[in-house]
């Protein structure tokens, strides 16, 4: 089990609602990880930042059963500016080697985006192109139903109510040997509207301290074509925390 003991997030824009599943699939048998973080500012500007995140997962002969967790807050003033939470439930039947059929579940809130809710479930297939000891890269692709509620200005003209089917592309690239490198990249176009484009990354890099210690720099961003007024087309997370694992 890994638990993550401490945590520092510079933070350039928030990049709630994209989960890295790659990083999370985790060795046979029961795994998990947690991380909080709390950073504060006092003086000229009074503000108050914290975030939490952790897993489960369960590999067992035939299957991985995973379950994710995330979420954020500030605070500014004694007001709530921001807040995000993200639950992902996947499961992935590892009979064949090669080709695994997957069905997943997520839902998400994220208050920067102007989103009150959003819920998602999918199938898909995983393909395995290349593994060794060190190395691993896999492609998936699923088809997703998803809908979302937005907390819009009355003068924006974004529906405030949408229900969407997405396909839902991916590529992951793992390499570990002196350092955990891992980057996930993910393309969900709308199936009646091609330009209605939704494109997340990850980047992460793991470096051992001591033995059981270790350092994770991360970089996350995100593009979405058509969000509500008010909204940035992209935004990007940037990341640094301490693990201690176990």
């Amino acid at each position: 089990m890994t638990v993550v003991i401490a945590a520092l997030l510079l933070t350039a824009t928030v990049a709630a609602g994209q989960v890295n599943i790659e990083h999370y699939r985790g060795k046979p048998g029961v795994t998990g990880s947690a991380s909080y973080s709390f950073n504060s500012d006092l003086g000229n500007v009074d503000v108050v930042n914290s975030d939490g995140a952790g897993n489960i997962t369960i590999n067992h002969g035939h299957g991985t059963i995973l379950g994710v967790f995330s979420g954020g807050v500030g605070v500014h003033g004694g007001k709530r500016f921001a807040n995000s939470g993200v639950l992902h439930l996947r499961y992935t039947h590892k009979r064949n080697r090669t080709y695994q059929p997957e069905v997943f579940a997520q839902s998400d809130y994220a208050a920067p985006r102007q989103l009150d809710w959003r819920t998602l479930i999918g199938v898909g297939l995983r393909f395995n192109s290349a593994t060794s000891e060190h190395f691993a890269l896999s492609f998936g692709t699923a088809m997703m139903w998803e809908r979302e509620g937005l907390d819009l200005a009355p003068e924006d003209p974004h529906p405030d109510d949408t229900s969407v089917v997405r396909s839902s592309t991916y590529v992951n690239l793992h390499f570990d040997r002196e350092v955990l490198f891992s980057t996930t990249a993910y393309v969900q176009p709308a199936v009646e509207d091609p330009g209605d484009l939704r494109v997340l990354g990850v980047v992460q890099l793991t470096t051992p301290i001591l033995r059981r210690l270790n350092q994770t720099t991360g970089v996350k961003f995100r593009v979405d074509s058509h969000p509500p007024a008010g909204v940035k087309k992209s935004d990007v997370k940037i990341s640094t925390s301490f693990g201690l694992e176990f």
